[in-house]
């Protein structure tokens, strides 16, 4: 076990708890035993008293009667005295026959005040309790009955209570922390377990998956480091790819550019007309690697947070003809029918307007690139709460293993058509990131070799904020 562990941490936790209250309660138990007898006793004591004066004054036996028939069975010590204070029967410790009692005590018992205490017998190393009664007939003061009765039994009595009480609690504590300690290990296995799938994902070791056993809050996060390590697992690879994409994508602009460049420079061309296809082919590489470039920045500004809203009314109608020229412009290349179709009432809609175009001209364009004959429509649906932006061809689709991962940075259906479609693997993460910022969401509907359908989804209104 680790010094440190979480074993030991809840273990010595819990055990603190548990003596914080059975020390306290037993230390209650020992006061209310001790309690107990002690009024036992000193009831028993008061009554005996009450009943020697009751034989003094009421049955008119004198002190010297009472005390001899007393020393035949009593188990006691009893002391008689006058009404002077002196002792005239009795002799324990320091009170002897003819001694004075204190002042102050025969003050108190003349005013018909009781007298009790404790004393140690230093000879017979004994503890007593004393009491005191005062013995009045007819309010005159005669005199007083004092009752030494020997406490050692108390004592005895409650160091075995003691004694047992002590042994209840260490065996309650040997058990409890066996208890404890089982408890808190078998509690904390599934941490532990957890602790080292995460020290192995933390290595580098994607695969590694940690058991589900309950559907308890540790459950949840059992499953939690699942879903993070298969996240972590499909980024490294779509990173691995998305790099290796990149690296061509950037190598072979590059290369043409440099390539081209050279035969300009070197001044290896024909005509006019060879030196404009060398002059084309450098502008169309340039920008296709300013676009890439544009694109990763775009992306990394989303990944970090760092954009701003355009708050503005647009008109639907204007909206709608501008994208519907772009998109038969791509589409006519194809020689794709590219649609547009506007349904519901005419309301007031405030959005950011470029971000809207950017992530309908990604679709439009995905739309336009994966399909090789039919149409690509766009179809806005103004509803009662909402709006909505359906994009729709007659593509390859998408297969069902890829579905749950198009949206994903750098994530491409196709990889081998990246070249021929311009495509990067970010088109799509860039419009579901700018429909989060205009508070809206993206929707996929797709049937492999039939098609696809895009769904956005976006509020009549949304506050301004800069982020």
């Amino acid at each position: 076990m680790r010094r440190k562990g979480i074993v030991l941490k809840l273990g010595l936790l819990i055990m603190v708890l548990f003596l914080s209250i059975l020390i306290p309660f037993a230390f209650l138990i020992d006061r209310i035993f001790l309690n107990v007898y002690s009024i036992y006793l000193n009831d028993n004591v008061k009554s005996l008293a009450q009943s020697l004066e009751v034989e003094w004054i009421e049955k008119n036996q004198s002190p010297e009667e009472i005390y001899h028939h007393l020393n035949l069975f009593f188990e006691h010590e009893v002391i008689f005295l006058n009404q002077n204070g002196h002792i005239t029967h009795g002799n324990i410790m320091e009170f002897n026959e003819g001694n004075h009692l204190p002042d102050e005590w025969i003050a108190q018992l003349q005013n018909g005040e009781t007298v009790e205490g404790e004393r140690y017998n230093s000879d017979t190393e004994e503890n007593f309790y004393y009491f005191i009664e005062p013995i009045f007939n007819d309010e005159a003061f005669e005199g007083g009955v004092i009752i030494f009765s020997s406490i050692d039994e108390l004592h005895n009595k409650m160091h075995n209570v003691r004694d047992w009480m002590f042994r209840a609690i260490a065996a309650t504590v040997l058990i409890a922390i066996g208890y404890t300690f089982f408890i808190v290990w078998y509690l904390s296995r599934p941490l532990v377990k957890m602790e080292k799938a995460t020290r192995e994902i933390a290595k580098g070791n994607l695969t590694t998956r940690v058991e589900v056993n309950s559907q308890d809050e540790l459950g949840s996060l059992g499953s939690a480091i699942n879903d993070l390590s298969v996240e972590l697992n499909n980024y490294r690879k779509t990173r691995s790819e998305f790099l290796a994409n990149i690296s061509h994508e950037l190598r072979t602009p590059t290369s043409y550019l440099i390539g081209y460049a050279n035969l300009i420079k070197q001044g290896k061309y024909e005509t006019p007309e060879e030196l404009g296809r060398y002059a084309s082919v450098i502008e169309g590489e340039a920008s296709r690697l300013a676009k890439l470039i544009q694109e990763l920045f775009a992306l990394s500004k989303m990944e970090e947070g760092e954009y701003t809203l355009q708050i503005q009314e647009v008109d639907m109608e204007d909206f709608i003809q501008s994208l519907h020229a772009k998109m038969k412009l791509k589409a006519a290349e194809k020689g794709l029918a590219a649609n547009v179709q506007l349904n519901g009432n005419d309301h007031a809609f405030f959005t950011d307007g470029m971000k809207l175009e950017q992530i309908l001209l990604n679709l439009l364009e995905n739309a336009i690139n994966y399909t090789e004959q039919g149409w690509v429509n766009l179809q806005v649906e103004m509803k009662e709460e909402h709006i909505e932006f359906i994009v729709e061809d007659t593509g390859a689709g998408i297969p069902k293993s890829d579905q749950s991962l198009i949206f994903d940075r750098f994530y491409r259906v196709d990889k081998s058509r990246s070249r021929a479609t311009g495509g990067t693997g970010l088109g799509l993460a860039i419009a579901s990131e700018l429909a989060k910022q205009i508070s809206g969401a993206i929707q996929m509907e797709s049937e492999e070799n039939k098609g696809t359908r895009f769904i956005v989804t976006l509020p009549y209104s949304i506050e301004n904020q800069d982020m």
